[in-house]
């Protein structure tokens, strides 16, 4: 007795204590099926897939506008004439290329000669001569002398470093460049984003005036359009030519002046390993003399 006692009161396996568990289970289980179809975490299947869609239709909007975007003027449509695999802008009669020790050694010959064969010639160089103050360019002596026995009008550029005296760099590129007559007077490039704008329009005069005092003529400013609008449209550039870069368009968007025109990255020039920038200038012959050196 004791022990069946000792065993339904401990365990609670009488039979008015099963059915109470039982009852009490199957009420239990009744509500929360009951409530399970009003509220749970089920999804319905065409809500997970649209949502899948729409995540990858945003990533790849994102990628286009971070990774491709930027590239995409690459891919536009020649509708002029096309030559050195570029499309060429149409009313120019004087183009020309830039080169560095990028392009590694360079065929002047060979150039020349695919430039006469061209409906459109080839009729300038220019070429980087020096960087900051203490950089030159190891091809630059060799792609300059080589250049002008192939007949090419030519001319040198350094590349300023805001970071570097202005004076130093324009003591530096006058020691390593010996510019002859007939050469393009000399070409600053100006490209580096700074924080302090008007201590780079300051240096920067600093070094266009040391420049045309050891050279005798206004040097050429060589930027892009953006980078003219951020930190030089004073007037205190105004007085300098300018060679802007602005690729793949039908003009450079500026309402600024400017004389030679960067307007591809892209050209394949026989002689030369890769790709190389192309230019053009505007104006007419005269106006191309006048950016010669006369002595």
């Amino acid at each position: 007795m004791s022990a069946r006692k000792g065993t339904a009161g401990k365990g609670g396996t009488s039979r008015k204590g099963v059915k109470a568990a039982v009852k009490r289970k199957g009420g239990t289980s009744r509500k929360r099926k009951k409530g399970s179809s009003s509220v749970s975490g089920y999804m319905p299947g065409w809500i997970h897939w649209s949502g899948t869609v729409i995540l990858l239709a945003l990533a790849a909007v994102g990628a286009f506008f971070i990774l491709l975007k930027p590239y995409f003027y690459r891919w536009k449509p020649c509708f002029g004439e096309k030559e050195y695999s570029v499309c060429l802008p149409s009313g120019y009669r004087y183009y020309g290329i830039d080169v560095s020790h990028h392009q590694g050694r360079i065929d002047w010959q060979r150039v020349a000669a695919s430039s006469v064969g061209s409906e459109y010639p080839l009729r300038f160089v220019i070429m980087k001569a020096t960087e900051g103050g203490t950089f030159k360019d190891p091809n630059m002596d060799d792609n300059l002398a080589a250049a002008r026995e192939a007949g090419f009008v030519c001319g040198v550029y350094h590349f300023y470093n805001p970071a570097t005296s202005p004076l130093a760099q324009a003591a530096f590129f006058r020691d390593n460049v010996q510019l002859t007559a007939g050469d393009l007077v000399p070409v600053v490039d100006v490209e580096t984003d700074v924080k302090d704008v008007r201590k780079l329009q300051k240096e920067l005069m600093e070094f266009l005036v040391a420049v045309e005092s050891s050279f005798g003529v206004k040097p050429i400013i060589y930027t892009s359009v953006k980078f003219r609008r951020r930190y030089l449209n004073v007037p205190a550039f105004s007085r300098y030519s300018f060679w802007v870069a602005h690729y793949y368009v039908d003009e450079p968007a500026t309402d600024l002046d400017w004389s030679f025109w960067q307007f591809s990255d892209r050209a394949r020039i026989d002689g030369i390993y890769g790709l190389t920038d192309i230019d053009a200038f505007r104006g007419t012959e005269a106006g191309f003399d006048s950016l010669r050196l006369q002595k």
